[in-house]
Parts: C-alpha cells; structure tokens; sequence
C-alpha cells in the first residue's frame, strides 16, 4: 500500500513533466495485485509512511481503477466484503474482469455489489470460463478479451 500510494502520488506530480492528465491517474491490479489495487482505492486517505517530500502532500485516491480477476476481496462474514474495504460515494470508478470458473471469482461478485450500492460508476464482465491467473497471455480467451473491455470501459468512463 506504502508503494502504492507513493506512485499514485509521483505519477500526480510529474505529470505535467512528462505529459499525463494529471486527474486520470489510475491502478491496474491482477490477483492479489487486484486486492492491492481495491485497497488503494478504499483507503488512500489512510498516512501508511512518513512524508518524503512534496508529493506526498498530493492525493493517494486514484481516479480510476481496474482490477483483473482480483482475490481476497471476500475476507468478510459469509465471504462478504473485506471489512477494512470502505466503499463509498468516493470510490473511485472500477473496471472488474473476472471467470466464473474462477476460485476467486466471489470477490469481484462482493466488490461489485459493494460499488452498486454506493452509486460508484463500475463495469463487471464475467466470462463463463477462463479460470485465474492468465493476465494478457496470447492464445487464453479471457486474457484476449479483458483488454478490449477495458479499453472501451476507458474510453467511456474515463477518457470522455
């Protein structure tokens, strides 16, 4: 989380040196990267580090997220929602890509209930089969379709 934080924080700063959008800052996470991710975007107000510099006195609240067949999003009661995971109207938007056949396929399930409830702009895909783990493997069925997803998601959401 330090690590995250501190990225979203320098990429927010050296955007205009290196020509981004400063507000369109956003994280990308796969499995337990995608639990990172989530975490990122539920508790980015959450001092986890001594401040270094002057970055450190910009936003850790990404402006997007997508998380890829995320895990450990379920640690709550009854595979409900992890606790420390805060969902609100401050939430930033999430793109959630996921398999059905995917052992951790609950998470993205909770997670966008979660979004749903809290009247955050999300986008769910499930793909029937496609199991977990394959990020952007040529020749894997979910790992050539969630791209093009997101992507549309992007131009969408995030981009207009």
């Amino acid at each position: 989380m330090q690590d995250a934080q501190r990225a979203i924080r320098m990429v927010r700063g050296m955007s205009e040196q290196c020509g981004l959008d400063a507000p369109k800052v956003g994280l990308l996470g796969f499995s337990a990267g995608g639990s990172l991710s989530a975490r990122a975007s539920t508790q980015y107000e959450q001092v986890l580090y001594e401040p270094i510099d002057a970055f450190d006195g910009l936003s850790a609240r990404p402006d997007f997220s997508v998380l890829i067949y995320p895990a450990y999003l379920d640690q709550g009661v009854n595979h409900a929602l992890t606790p420390e995971l805060k969902v609100d109207a401050e939430t930033p938007p999430m793109f959630l890509f996921v398999a059905a056949d995917d052992p951790y396929a609950n998470s993205s399930l909770v997670m966008n209930s979660a979004l749903r409830a809290a009247e955050v702009p999300f986008k769910l895909h499930v793909l029937p089969k496609g199991g977990h783990g394959d990020g952007m493997r040529a020749g894997h069925r979910a790992a050539e379709t969630w791209p093009k997803l997101c992507d549309e998601w992007l131009k969408v959401t995030v981009l207009k």
